[in-house]
């Protein structure tokens, strides 16, 4: 018998219509009828009688029902059990990644590398990068992704650049700035250090407190939407503007527009699991920015 003939049967009881049983496993009529005859044959037993009203089942075909039963049940046990060692082989990668990263690049980079991995699951934690380097630096993670330069102590490579912009509803001289309230939102100090000095470089100020501190960059995108505010961020090239928002370079006085950088970060151990050293040489080959 083929293993396909104990589903046969074990549906067949279940529902006892061959025309049910056909649509169940996808099957034409006729091919769950010759697999019956072709059963009965090797089996030397009618498993079923046909009746108007369907089929009913032999006394062997009611002992063949019982074996289909159990033999269904080990199948799935097998699966469930084959899957559960998998499982346990199965090892982790606890990667940190600020929240801008996650959502604009993080899956492109990583689903290559655990598509090619399937014995590898990687833990993507999200927090800022000041506190993703602490974590990494206290041994919580194994390697991070952050926005700015936090890098002192730990191997870094260059994975993105992000430029800065004045994000507004409307078309703004940024002479104007100064006169109009500012959104804020979470973000690192290093970020918001190269801010103040864009600001203090171009008004000789100091940058004035926000009217507003939205929390999630996503928020302050709609408190924008909604009025006359402004925004000062970094923003990726693959950045969604679902609100049709206005976004203004921000300069240095030689013209240079201000950026940012982004780093994959991972401690100098010498104990390093393999796991962890496969991450490091995929990011090195395909996303680390040469040059």
């Amino acid at each position: 018998m083929r293993d396909s003939d104990w589903k046969i049967i074990y549906e067949l009881h279940q529902n006892p219509s061959i025309t049910k049983v056909s649509g169940l496993l996808y099957k034409s009529q006729s091919a769950i009828t010759k697999r019956l005859q072709s059963m009965e044959e090797e089996l030397a037993c009618r498993i079923v009688e046909r009746t108007p009203q369907g089929v009913t089942f032999t006394k062997e075909g009611e002992f063949l029902f019982q074996m289909a039963e159990k033999y269904l049940q080990l199948e799935n046990e097998t699966q469930e059990g084959l899957r559960k060692l998998r499982e346990e082989h199965k090892e982790t990668i606890l990667l940190g990644s600020a929240y801008t990263y996650t959502k604009y690049s993080l899956y492109d980079v990583l689903n290559p590398f655990t598509a090619a991995h399937p014995n590898i699951s990687v833990r993507v934690i999200n927090k800022q990068s000041n506190y993703l380097y602490e974590m990494l630096m206290e041994g919580k993670l194994d390697a991070a992704f952050i926005r700015s330069d936090y890098t002192a102590g730990v191997y870094h490579e260059l994975v993105d650049h992000t430029a800065a912009y004045c994000v507004t509803r409307d078309p703004v001289d940024l002479d104007a700035l100064p006169s109009m309230e500012q959104v804020a939102y979470q973000t690192n100090q290093k970020t918001i250090g190269k801010i103040e000095a864009w600001w203090m470089e171009r008004y000789g100020t100091t940058l004035p407190e926000p009217a507003e501190d939205a929390g999630y960059i996503e928020f302050a995108f709609r408190s924008i939407a909604a009025g006359n505010r402004y925004l000062l961020c970094f923003l990726p090239d693959n950045f969604v503007n679902e609100f049709q928002l206005t976004l203004t370079p921000l300069l240095a006085k030689d013209g240079k527009q201000i950026t940012r950088d982004s780093w994959f970060i991972y401690k100098k151990e010498k104990n390093r699991r393999a796991v962890v050293d496969e991450l490091i040489q995929y990011v090195e080959k395909h996303v680390k920015i040469r040059g």
